[in-house]
């Protein structure tokens, strides 16, 4: 690919081996030959301005680091994940390491990288729609989590009361993270349909028999979900900002258009 633009986001290291992986990757980036520039951000500090007309995003941290940046990826812009720590930090998303970034960058230049095409969530509150993707899932509960969500879900033209502690709607890659731990179903991670798992759901006298629990859903299909009572939260990979909504909201949940290109 033309390298141009590239904008680096780190986690702080805490400790010596997360400072050599940095310093490894700035190093590699400086002796790119050619007119190459790159920026450096802690992922505390992103905006989305920071990422216009960059071609490549370099993640460096654990899952987290790559979840945080990806909220800020848009179009056709790659992004690479390099595990800070290897053996302390699973890396489901990360395809490099201090020892061979700099290889894979060569890769990357010359377009002899392999691409992953990964699906991302978007979600409505009302028709507002929430400005990050869930690149693993969205979360849907009570404002407070250990109040029990009173609501209405829609899905697949099906209607359903229920109490539960919330809804867990997750990606293919996201579902082999939370949803997974929770009893949902692993799926392949390039495939475009989604799944959702209603966590701990409450099944009364009076209450519904609980059908709509957990399922595989095509990319065309959404849920949708009304609460009946109190304030709810919806929340994108665990670290977006929470956006809260009112009961009678109807909080909309679906495949985006817009996929995530994750160098693999």
């Amino acid at each position: 690919m033309k390298l141009k633009n590239v904008i680096l986001v780190y986690a702080k290291p805490t400790n010596n081996e997360q400072k050599s992986a940095l310093n490894a990757v700035i190093k590699a980036l400086k002796g790119v030959k050619g007119s190459v520039k790159y920026v450096a951000y802690e992922r505390s500090k992103l905006s989305k301005k920071l990422f216009q007309n960059k071609d490549l995003v370099v993640a460096v941290g654990g899952d987290g680091t790559f979840l945080r940046a990806s909220h800020f990826v848009f179009g056709r812009t790659q992004i690479i994940g390099v595990n800070s720590e290897p053996e302390s930090k699973e890396g489901f998303f990360l395809a490099a390491t201090k020892n061979d970034f700099k290889e894979k960058l060569k890769k990357i230049l010359s377009n002899e990288h392999e691409i992953k095409k990964l699906y991302r969530l978007e979600a409505y509150i009302g028709n507002k729609k929430i400005p990050e993707l869930a690149l693993n899932e969205f979360y849907v509960s009570s404002e407070k989590d250990y109040h029990t969500a009173r609501y209405i879900i829609y899905v697949k033209d099906k209607i359903e009361r229920q109490k539960s502690s919330g809804i867990l709607i997750s990606t293919a890659a996201g579902s082999n993270a939370w949803i997974k731990s929770a009893g949902g179903i692993p799926l392949p991670l390039e495939s475009d349909k989604f799944e959702y798992l209603v966590r701990e759901p409450y099944c009364g006298k009076i209450t519904a028999k609980c059908a709509l629990i957990n399922d595989i859903l095509p990319k065309n299909e959404k849920i949708e979900i009304v609460f009946e009572s109190k304030k709810g939260i919806i929340i994108a990979d665990s670290l977006s900002e929470e956006y809260p909504f009112k009961a009678g909201n109807k909080v909309t949940v679906k495949i985006s258009n817009q996929p995530l290109y994750s160098v693999s």
